[in-house]
């Protein structure tokens, strides 16, 4: 049986499965958005140094255990297409391991041989602990034993030791602040006065999951705070609005950024808006702000951020339709310039 893609695959083996992607942080991919990405009608939409971080979760349909999970680095052309080659690479691997019955389970050992492949990554303990709470919410699983501990924690931070808390923890409450009302009150109330390891390790998680408007406009007004001190931390500002980025793009959140662009925006929020927040950029002004300040402030940042803007579908085109525009600022067309240059 000829099988070419990974939805050929999981569906010949009478799987139920779900996919996510890991790269720029943790977003749900569609089964009908993958099988256009797997048939090369489209770029794959987040790729992070040409590759796509995705994590495929499947189960047996009617069986009890617990789904199994591959986090696989699959490489891109130059357009964002899936490299195919690495795809049927990564196929044939399974199918010597599963033999002929593609319907069979694999087992502890033959997921371990399959992690040795080239085309394996092990995510970063936050986007881990979010994967498996965004998982859990989405499966109806219960949240991990870590979880109502924090929620104690959370709701009276003075009562409890905050270094009894498990990261599992953290990520499971995040994933829930959506749909429990009483707990993202809470956190708006109390976050911005916790432990610094403790709010380092949340607002890490914020930026996987959506996040209620309590708690995201408490975000933003914190930055303002920040601006208003003789001296801002910069860090600080960096990580407040990646903490918004699991969240739609809002004109709040666009204001504050093009407020930032216009104080030489320091090099932590340059890389977060480029890591995080590129869905902020498709507005063309922006964009086109962000690029000049990184020429003029940030140069040698340049070619690095460029390439991995422009590799983004959503904005490539607005870059590429900017290129000759004869209104940017000298020093993005001397960056511009400079990098094609190089690279002739």
């Amino acid at each position: 049986m000829q099988i070419n893609t990974l939805s050929e695959f999981l569906t010949q083996a009478g799987t139920e499965f779900r996919l996510y992607d890991l790269g720029r942080r943790l977003q749900p991919l569609s089964h009908d958005d993958f099988a256009a990405i797997e048939a090369n009608q489209r770029p794959y939409p987040w790729p992070l140094q040409r590759h796509a971080w995705l994590a495929v979760c499947y189960w047996q349909q009617h069986s009890q255990t617990q789904p199994y999970v591959w986090f696989l680095k699959l490489p891109l052309d130059e357009r964002g297409l899936f490299n195919n080659g690495a795809v049927k690479h990564f196929l044939a691997a399974l199918v010597e391991q599963l033999g002929q019955d593609i319907s069979g389970e694999l087992t502890d050992e033959q997921q371990q041989r399959l992690a040795q492949t080239p085309f394996t990554f092990q995510p970063s303990q936050d986007k881990l602990a979010a994967f498996h709470a965004r998982l859990g919410l989405a499966l109806n699983l219960p949240p991990s034993v870590f979880f109502n501990d924090v929620c104690d924690y959370v709701q009276d931070p003075k009562q409890h030791d905050w270094q009894q808390l498990g990261l599992q923890g953290l990520a499971d409450l995040t994933a829930r602040l959506q749909q429990d009302r009483a707990l993202s009150q809470a956190l708006a109330a109390h976050l911005l006065g916790l432990p610094q390891p403790v709010q380092d390790a949340l607002l890490s998680q914020c930026e996987h999951h959506p996040l209620p408007s309590v708690i995201s406009e408490r975000l933003l007004s914190t930055i303002s705070t920040e601006l208003e001190r003789q001296q801002p931390n910069q860090e600080r500002i960096a990580q407040l609005l990646r903490a918004t980025a699991g969240s739609p793009t809002c004109t709040a959140r666009q204001q504050k950024i093009a407020t930032l662009l216009t104080l030489t925006p320091s090099q932590p929020v340059m890389l977060s808006l480029a890591a995080r927040l590129w869905q902020d950029l498709t507005d063309e002004t922006l964009l086109i702000t962000y690029l000049e300040q990184l020429a003029e402030h940030h140069g040698e940042l340049f070619n690095g951020l460029f390439a991995e803007l422009v590799s983004i579908p959503a904005l490539r085109p607005l870059i590429l339709g900017n290129l000759h525009n004869s209104a940017l600022s000298s020093s993005l067309k001397n960056a511009l310039g400079t990098l094609f240059t190089g690279a002739v």
